[in-house]
């Protein structure tokens, strides 16, 4: 069973990738989805997301972005 941690991560990591794909249908850039990711996460932690999420959000977005 995932502890409360990582399923709060994993929901997390979820809605990075469903908000990457909503701007790679509608044909935004790769930056602009970036850009919009972390502008959103930045407001929902009131904070700079940590390193580690940054990169996550940079992996997230290229394996979308792949397609």
């Amino acid at each position: 069973m995932a502890t409360k941690s990582s399923a709060f991560q994993k929901m997390h990591l979820d809605e990075i990738e469903q908000r990457a794909w909503i701007f790679y249908n509608l044909k935004r850039s790769k930056e602009y989805a970036r850009k919009r990711i972390m502008e959103n996460l930045r407001w929902e932690f009131e904070s700079s997301p940590s390193p580690l999420l940054e990169k996550r959000v940079d992996e997230i977005i290229n394996h979308v972005y792949k397609k």
